[in-house]
């Protein structure tokens, strides 16, 4: 899983567009002579993915052959003052009593920590991108700088030890905006993850409620006479069964869910989704808090 969190408001990725009609059952009073007379009621359209300046860059791509060496930083003090702006801005995604050094807090989610400086930047006019480890920036596609924005203890790093290297040439983006394709069964378009990290989570206790769901209305996916030692975790006895049924039970609940091949994805917006590992490896149920694994921004899907 990659590793980056979440955060409930502020950080909105893809666009929606739809048409909404309304049709009602009483006779509707003909139009005025020479006005002309309402249209008739369309289909809305399927979502369509729309991404903002978060999946793309004015300038273009970069280059996936390029050469990257430390030297002096060009946008050291920009990457600092977006930071700056998102700590005023968004507090919350801080502990602001906890800091290693001038400005050094604790950062309560990675997910929107990255994604907010990556806007921020943005919005300054630069280009920018999370790699996953580092801040690329970019101005100009005749280079980029790399930024490590975060030490390894979950602290804000800022100053000149954040800047890692520059490439030449600019070092993103590479390959388009690499949206997955529209899911027929989620009315919202198609977005992906950014950044993921550790908080808490959203949607924990409509998981756990649709295995109890899901265990009552198909006994036969499971061996209840078979659990994990020291905890209630019932034997799953038809894998696919059990991982469609959670997702037809997320369904009903209003979500959007997918299994990613590890873990059940939800989203009920495209700002975040959580991830459930409600799998252990000999095939018991998960439960509990110890499902919760990560908070990605925005939306991995």
């Amino acid at each position: 899983m990659r590793l980056g969190t979440r955060w409930l408001h502020g950080l909105a990725v893809i666009v929606l567009a739809s048409v909404v009609s309304v049709c009602g059952g009483k006779d509707q009073p003909a139009a005025p002579v020479g006005e002309p007379s309402a249209p008739p009621a369309t289909t809305p359209p399927a979502p369509v993915a729309t991404p903002d300046a978060l999946f793309s860059c004015h300038l273009g791509d970069g280059s996936a052959t390029n050469s990257c060496k430390r030297e002096a930083p060009s946008f050291l003090e920009d990457v600092d003052t977006a930071i700056n702006k998102l700590v005023k801005e968004q507090p919350d995604i801080f502990d602001l009593e906890e800091q290693l050094g001038d400005g050094g807090f604790k950062v309560m989610s990675p997910g929107q920590y990255y994604v907010g400086v990556m806007r921020n930047l943005q919005a300054m006019g630069f280009c920018a991108n999370f790699d996953g480890e580092e801040m690329q920036v970019k101005n100009t596609n005749d280079f980029s700088d790399q930024y490590h924005i975060m030490i390894s203890s979950g602290h804000v790093r800022r100053g000149p030890a954040s800047y890692r290297a520059t490439c030449y040439p600019a070092a993103f983006p590479v390959g388009g905006t690499g949206l997955p394709g529209q899911r027929k069964d989620c009315d919202l378009p198609p977005s992906r993850e950014i950044a993921c990290g550790r908080e808490q989570p959203s949607f924990l206790n409509d998981v756990d409620k649709s295995i109890q769901s899901l265990a009552e209305k198909h006994p036969n996916l499971f061996d209840f006479n078979d659990t994990q030692s020291g905890t209630d975790w019932f034997k799953v006895v038809n894998v696919q069964g059990y991982i469609d049924g959670m997702i037809e039970e997320m369904l009903a609940k209003g979500f959007c869910a997918r299994f990613d091949g590890e873990e059940l994805v939800v989203k009920k917006e495209n700002t975040y989704t959580d991830h459930y590992d409600i799998l252990t490896g000999d095939d018991h149920v998960r439960r509990g808090e110890g499902s919760y694994r990560v908070t990605c921004y925005p939306a991995a899907f």
